[in-house]
């Protein structure tokens, strides 16, 4: 038999998830993500490492992607 206090586990956790999902999907497709971010988040390939582009490129789209997510959510 299911207890009370599992119950308000899995309402709370399907909740929490539904809101975060939600304000996921809004950051990405809606208000947070441009367009640079998107195409520029990606690491390099191994071969444009080796031939001289940052292994960090793209970090700062992802950073800027991130903090929208979490402004938005």
């Amino acid at each position: 038999m299911t207890s009370i206090e599992q119950v308000v586990v899995l309402a709370t956790f399907g909740s929490v998830w539904a809101v975060l999902s939600v304000g996921h999907n809004l950051a990405d497709h809606v208000f947070g993500q441009s367009d640079r971010q998107a195409a520029n988040k990606g690491a390099p390939s191994a071969t444009d490492v080796a031939d001289g582009v940052s292994p960090r490129k793209g970090w700062g789209a992802c950073l800027g992607h991130v903090l929208s997510v979490g402004l938005v959510t």
